[in-house]
């Protein structure tokens, strides 16, 4: 901290952040000797922002307070995700995001429910291939669509590959010719991350990526 100068009880101090060239002044004169009775507006933003996060702390918590669930029957088992989404920890927009969802994902229906939003909220479940946490929670309906015949050709995830179905444990494309594939030993389930030529590169539990074609991939099933 830098005292600039000293006017009875009134005076003048600049402190400076170790990564900021920058002076903020404190409280009271300033360098030229003119009376300050304000923060500076270094500290008028900071006031500000906290002011702001404290804001939508409580509203939130209000929303918490009066949020009421209203369960009901759902026809749909599965939905299909478009556009990159989010799962909540409960029925509030943007409160307590769990997970993002990928786009052109499919996610299983477990209930649903109209909230004091009017809204209606599905409970879901959805694909993860890292540690299998946080894996359900709540997104709107109308961030999903019907999993229907025209849509399920743009699934990436899941999809499903069955035992014995030949696979070429290579990065790039180009090194399929050279490599020799190797049979899953076992069911496996995955990610579409790209396309190309007649195969697709997949994402699956455990990190396990590789070549496939795409005539092996079954996709979910239409209701």
């Amino acid at each position: 901290m830098k005292i600039v100068e000293v006017n009875q009880r009134r005076f003048t101090a600049f402190y400076r952040q170790p990564w900021n060239k920058e002076y903020h002044q404190i409280y009271g004169l300033n360098e030229k000797g003119e009376t300050l009775w304000d923060i500076d507006s270094y500290h008028q933003r900071t006031i500000m922002q906290q002011n702001s996060r404290d804001t939508e702390l409580w509203s939130k918590i209000d929303q918490v307070n009066s949020l009421s669930i209203v369960y009901q029957s759902y026809e749909d088992k599965q939905r299909f995700v478009p556009k990159a989404a989010q799962i909540t920890a409960l029925p509030i927009q943007d409160f307590k995001i769990l997970r993002p969802i990928e786009a052109n994902t499919v996610i299983q229906i477990l209930d649903a429910a109209q909230c004091q939003d009017q809204q209606l909220w599905l409970y879901v479940a959805v694909p993860v291939y890292d540690t299998p946490i946080n894996f359900k929670g709540w997104i709107q309906e109308s961030e999903t669509a019907k999993l229907t015949k025209d849509n399920i050709k743009l699934v990436q995830g899941d999809v499903f590959l069955k035992e014995g179905t030949p696979i070429y444990e290579v990065d790039q494309f180009n090194e399929i010719k050279s490599a020799t594939s190797t049979n899953l030993t076992y069911d496996v389930r995955g990610r579409i991350e790209k396309k190309q030529e007649t195969f697709a590169y997949l994402d699956s539990p455990g990190g396990w990526s590789f070549w496939v074609e795409e005539k092996y991939l079954i996709f979910p099933k239409v209701d």
